[in-house]
Parts: structure tokens; C-alpha cells; sequence
């Protein structure tokens, strides 16, 4: 962090989480991963936060766990997945974990996972390296998106700050598909991008849905370069991206390198990316 020029690193769980064992393990694995995260936070002061893990599948111990470690281990945010099984975050049944977050205006990290649908496919035998992080961890996060807005669940839930990971997936690349039914927005300002279908009952409904994609917080891991950059930075304004590297996957200086040699953000951008737009989502680090 320090050869890097990284003043606070926020911390989270990576794939696959917390998916093996009885609720009662499940809970206390998660419960000593967010005891060791605060102690780094005690002992490093202003140099980590921390995105405490819950166990969404089981209310009870996420709303237990939501209380423990926001108000005791004084976590920065919950982190969470795109995907639990074959349920992504816009399901009903998260509600009640939900009604809690918006409460407490809580900062939300979505990292993604293989769902059970896709995280055995057999592309590995024909020759594709790693196709989990290649291709199914960027789907997923895209249909995670797609679940959160569609569903109303960024409407309903107004005070949760979303953040999804490796630049929104695909979104902004089919960003025309998530206008459907004829719907169209203004996504670059003066040009209409019309979705698939028919004549469009109400004009509004595209720019609704650009208007919650554009609520969102993306971040920069394993995306720092000119073509994600540039399609994201088209779809969502720049206080919306914030830094990220999935470090140790990708380290903090060729994150950097990329977002300064892609070309896509002046220096002003830059320092909103680096610093300025995570301050306002977290002013105590």
C-alpha cells in the first residue's frame, strides 16, 4: 500500500464465500472473518475499512450480523454476491435484510460468484483457462444488475449505495439490451439507443432504467483499461466509479497504470476516481 500510494484499503471476502456447512458454521465463519478484519482496522488505524460479510440466506444471522458489525466492529459496509444458488440480490426474500440496510443508509459491495446454473461448465475442456473469472464472474454481476433494477429493488431501497465490481460486467457493453420492450434513453446526451421490440408504451420507462443503473457505484478491478473505461464512463457519470484492483489478483500499481494510460479521464477524474468519490461514500476514513 505504501509503495503504491494507497492510503486506506477496504476490505471484503472474495468467491466463494461462505457456501459449505450448517447455518451455525456458516455464521461463525463469517463472524471470525469480520472479527479479523476489525482488528486490522484497531491495529492499522485509517489504513484499512472493513465490508462485513452476512450470511444472506439466513435472515436472522444477517440481521444479527448486520448489528454486530456495524455497530460494534464499526464495519464500513456490508459485502455481499451477486448471486446465492440460482437467487440473485433483487429477490423478495431479502427483504427483510434490505428494510435493515436502507435504515442505516449502509454502503453495499457486490463481488460476484458462479451461480449453480453456470459454475461447472465444460468449457475448460475445450481449452478455455479459468472460466469462472474469464467470463462467468463479469455475467453474473450483469444479471445481478439487471435483478436489482428490474425488480424495483434500487427503487424500493433508496438509501443503500450499491457498489458492483469489475465495472458492471457487461452492462455497459449491452447496455441496448436493457432497454426492452421498445423502451429508449438518452444515453449519450442528443441520441436516443433504442432496446428490441415494439412501439414503446411509456416513453419514461428507458431513461427509469438508466436513471437506476445510474445510481449504482462500479469500481476499476481487473477493468482499468480503455475499453471498459470508455463504455462505462458513457453509460454512468464519474462519481459513480470508484477505485478497485482485486488485489492480489491485480495490484494497485497496474490498476493505476491502466486508468492513467487508457486516456479516458483527465487528471480532475482521476483524483474523483482515486480518492474523492469513496470519501463521500465513506467520510470517517
Amino acid at each position: 500500500m505504501d509503495k503504491n500510494g494507497t492510503a486506506t484499503a477496504l476490505l471484503s471476502i472474495t468467491t466463494p464465500g461462505f457456501t459449505s456447512g450448517t447455518p451455525a458454521e456458516i455464521r461463525k465463519a463469517i463472524r471470525d472473518c469480520n472479527e479479523a478484519a476489525a482488528k486490522l482496522k484497531v491495529d492499522y488505524p485509517k489504513r484499512f475499512g472493513s465490508m462485513a460479510a452476512v450470511p444472506m440466506t439466513d435472515a436472522d444471522g444477517a440481521l444479527a450480523e448486520i448489528a454486530y458489525a456495524l455497530d460494534t466492529l464499526k464495519a464500513d459496509g456490508i459485502g455481499v454476491f451477486t448471486s446465492y444458488g440460482d437467487v440473485w440480490l433483487g429477490n423478495a426474500r431479502f427483504a427483510p435484510i434490505y428494510e435493515e440496510l436502507n435504515r442505516r443508509r449502509a454502503v453495499v459491495y457486490i463481488h460476484p460468484t458462479a451461480p449453480n446454473c453456470c459454475g461447472n461448465m465444460p468449457l475448460t475442456q475445450e481449452g478455455v483457462p479459468n472460466e469462472g473469472p474469464m467470463i462467468e464472474y463479469g455475467t453474473d454481476t450483469t444479471r445481478c444488475i439487471a435483478s436489482l433494477v428490474f425488480s424495483g429493488t434500487t427503487r424500493k431501497y433508496p438509501n443503500i449505495r450499491f457498489i458492483t465490481s469489475h465495472a458492471g460486467g457487461m452492462m455497459p457493453y449491452i447496455i441496448e439490451r436493457f432497454f426492452q420492450n421498445g423502451a429508449a434513453a438518452e444515453v449519450i446526451p442528443g441520441v436516443q439507443t433504442k432496446g428490441q421490440g415494439g412501439p414503446q408504451p411509456d416513453p419514461q420507462t428507458g431513461q427509469q432504467t438508466l436513471q437506476e443503473l445510474r445510481k449504482l457505484y462500479f469500481d476499476t478491478a481487473q477493468s482499468s483499461n480503455a475499453v471498459a473505461m470508455g463504455a462505462l464512463r458513457q453509460v454512468v457519470p464519474v462519481s459513480q466509479i470508484l477505485y478497485g484492483t482485486d488485489y492480489w489478483y491485480r495490484t494497485a500499481a497496474e490498476t493505476g497504470r491502466g486508468l492513467v494510460t487508457s486516456k479516458v479521464f483527465n487528471q480532475a477524474e482521476l483524483r474523483m476516481i482515486d480518492r474523492e468519490n469513496a470519501q463521500r461514500l465513506f467520510p470517517t476514513l
